[in-house]
């Protein structure tokens, strides 16, 4: 009768691991979708009133819910360059949106071909353009988050902050 418990404690104690365990694809996916879920609002609203709650705004808690430790120590060293020169320093758009003036439409966030990329996909309304950035996200310990973002001109957002002056 014992062993029958240790038996029925490791299968519960497996699938639940097992159900823990989220989808590679789907949790990448899912940071992404998140931080399009919280800043969708400055593609569609312009209100004078919320400028400055936009995502580059943010402290390094809720940029770091979304980037990882690095791309979001590189954010906020721009914001706080930009903060002591009173000028542009390296990031003088959205990264989000590919833009200085957000908006989009048809948004799509899917998978990539490997499961550390993200690919976002949508239209600046504006003109109709098609738009896709390409997220590359990582696993740590507080779960998926994004390294970098690859524009369609080649250009990622690393490389931008990462630039010497």
């Amino acid at each position: 009768m014992r062993y029958w418990k240790i038996i029925f404690a490791l299968l519960v104690v497996c699938a639940s691991a097992a159900y823990a365990e989220p989808n590679t694809k789907s949790g990448a996916v899912q940071v992404v979708a998140q931080l399009y879920r919280d800043f969708a609002w400055e593609a569609i609203i312009d209100e004078p009133e919320w400028v400055g709650h936009n995502l580059l705004d943010q402290p390094r808690l809720v940029l770091e819910r979304y980037f990882d430790h690095n791309l979001a120590s590189l954010i906020l060293q721009d914001r706080q360059c930009a903060t002591q020169t009173h000028e542009i320093c390296r990031l003088d758009f959205s990264p989000i949106w590919a833009s200085q003036d957000p908006g989009a439409s048809e948004t799509k966030i899917v998978a990539g071909a490997t499961p550390d990329i993200v690919s976002v996909k949508f239209r600046y309304p504006s003109d109709g353009t098609k738009i896709e950035l390409s997220y590359r996200v990582v696993k740590t310990n507080v779960g998926w988050r994004i390294a970098d973002i690859r524009y369609s001109s080649g250009s990622t957002l690393l490389s931008i902050l990462s630039a010497k002056p």
